[in-house]
Formats: structure tokens, C-alpha cells, sequence
């Protein structure tokens, strides 16, 4: 079994990139809202970006047995708030970028305030998604996930995770091993691993599969985080489609700044390596997966 194909894995995204953005497109054109608005929105989530998060979700759902008709739901919604917070990332009263994806950010191309409206209605779409009658799932994994979407994607999750991130700026900021994982954990991984559990909700699976699904994604969180911060340092700012080497300037909480380089690069291969072992112990077809974790591991942008 090769368990390494980039052209393969590439091809796989792709197909769902093509089948999620035709979705979102469709669906935000249908809103009732101003058309600068519905315009926002549709800039802020098509282009650039891979689509791993609702990739992930839709790839474990698909071992379920689980149609497209009903994956995607979560995996709009999911899309559509992981944008919401790279809109609110770029603001200039955050991280102040002027490059996302290869192209001018939302502030940048619509003005600061009409990215916070924009940025805000993406989020506030998102839980409208999860809660449409044509996501046929039972009401009471339906609120299940709701709930954990609102977790994860809150002030117990995202929103906090960059509060503490912009914190971790401070020149007299500790940065301590537990503060950094934390702060990764809620900026990152929650929301990756809302997306591996929520595909084995939809697919009913069992408690046991559900809590090995959530831990799965926590560590392929780390691994994505991780990769990133090592992208930021060592990465092409044309391949990556966003400024590089900036969070040494800003004093970012990264494992580079709290370690090194070299340890980063280590911990790649150590969280990559538990995730496969994780994957292979689970009694489904877990290849496509294990590609994506490799995948992951080796990227460049």
C-alpha cells in the first residue's frame, strides 16, 4: 500500500474543492442580503485553500457510507467559519496582513469595516447551515453538533485561541510548553477535530469510534500548526500566497520561538508517525487518510 502520493491526494482535494465551492457559491447567492455583502462573503471563502478541514470531515464520513447530500452541510459550515476567523486574523487590529491566499485580504479589497460585516456573516451563515432541514441527520446528533460547533468556534475555542495568540506577543509574555499547546489547541485543533468527529457522527459511529475520531484530529491539529509555523520560516511567500517569516517579527507562540527549528521538524515526524498508528488501528479503510497525513507532513504552502 503506498501511503505517500502526492499527485493522488492533490487530485482527491481537488474533486472536493470543485464540489464544496459550487456548493457555497450556490448557497450564499441565495441569501437575502445585499449584494456586497453575498460579494464579501463569496471572496473571502473561494480561490485559494485547500478545503483539508471539511476534506477531513467528508473523507470519514464517506467510510460510514454517508452521501455527499449529507456531509455537505457540515462541511460548508465548517469552510465558511475557518474563513470567518482568517478574515478576522488579517484585520489590521490583528495580525495586519495584506496577503491571503495569493491575493489582496478582505479588508484590503472591500475596507476594514465592510470585512468585519463580511467576516461576521460568513460565521453567522455557518450555524444557519447546520441547522437547514435538508441536513438529514436525527435532531439529536443534529444539536450535538451545533453545540460543538459553537464550542469550537467561540469563545471556548477559535476566538480564544486568538486572543491568547495576540497575548503571546507580549515581549513579556512566559511562553511555557502547557500555554503554547494550549493556545494551538484552541486556534487549530478544535476545529480540525470537529471535523473528524462530526464525520463520524453523520456516520453513527460508536462512542469508542467517535472519541478515537476527536483524538485523531487533535494530533493532525498539532501536525498542521506545527507545519505551518515551520512554513512561515523556511516557506515561499508566492507558493504559500501570504507574507512569510513574520512571526518571529510579531513574537507569535510557535514551537520555533518556545524551542527550535530542528525541533519542530522533529515533531512533525513524532505527531505524523502517532496519527498513522492511530488511523491503522481503526477498523475502516483509513488510507486515504494516512495519504493526507503524509501529505501534511511534507507540504509547502
Amino acid at each position: 500500500m503506498q501511503l505517500y502520493d502526492k499527485k493522488s491526494i492533490l487530485i482527491d482535494l481537488k474533486k472536493h474543492k470543485s464540489f464544496l465551492d459550487k456548493n457555497i457559491e450556490k448557497y450564499i447567492k441565495t441569501l437575502d442580503a445585499p449584494k456586497e455583502i453575498k460579494n464579501i462573503m463569496i471572496y473571502a471563502v473561494l480561490g485559494g485553500g485547500k478545503r483539508i478541514r471539511p476534506f477531513l470531515l467528508a473523507e470519514i464520513a464517506k467510510l460510514y457510507g454517508i452521501s455527499s447530500s449529507v456531509y455537505k452541510y457540515p462541511c460548508m459550515a465548517v469552510e465558511l467559519a475557518h474563513c470567518f476567523s482568517l478574515v478576522y486574523d488579517d484585520l489590521p487590529c490583528m495580525d495586519n496582513d495584506d496577503l491571503r491566499r495569493g491575493k489582496p485580504t478582505v479588508h484590503k479589497a472591500f475596507n476594514e469595516a465592510n470585512a468585519l460585516l463580511g467576516g461576521a456573516s460568513l460565521l453567522v451563515y455557518s450555524f444557519k447551515l447546520l441547522s437547514l432541514n435538508s441536513f438529514k441527520i436525527n435532531i439529536e446528533d443534529k444539536l450535538k453538533i451545533i453545540n460543538n460547533f459553537s464550542d469550537v468556534t467561540g469563545a471556548e475555542g477559535v476566538l480564544s485561541g486568538q486572543y491568547l495568540d495576540l497575548l503571546a506577543e507580549n515581549k513579556k509574555f512566559k511562553l511555557t510548553l502547557n500555554n503554547f499547546k494550549e493556545i494551538q489547541k484552541k486556534k487549530t485543533s478544535l476545529l480540525i477535530a470537529f471535523c473528524t468527529l462530526t464525520g463520524a457522527i453523520v456516520g453513527k459511529a460508536t462512542k469508542k469510534e467517535q472519541k478515537e475520531m476527536f483524538d485523531v484530529g487533535l494530533l493532525i491539529g498539532s501536525l498542521f500548526q506545527i507545519q505551518d509555523d515551520i512554513l512561515d520560516q523556511e516557506g515561499n511567500e508566492e507558493e504559500m500566497g501570504k507574507k512569510v517569516r513574520k512571526d518571529k517579527d510579531l513574537n507569535k507562540a510557535t514551537i520555533i520561538r518556545l524551542k527550535d527549528i530542528n525541533y519542530a521538524k522533529k515533531e512533525v515526524i513524532n505527531v505524523g508517525s502517532k496519527i498513522k498508528k492511530k488511523l491503522l488501528l481503526i477498523n475502516k479503510n483509513t488510507e486515504k487518510l494516512i495519504k493526507l497525513t503524509n501529505f501534511l507532513m511534507h507540504r509547502t504552502s
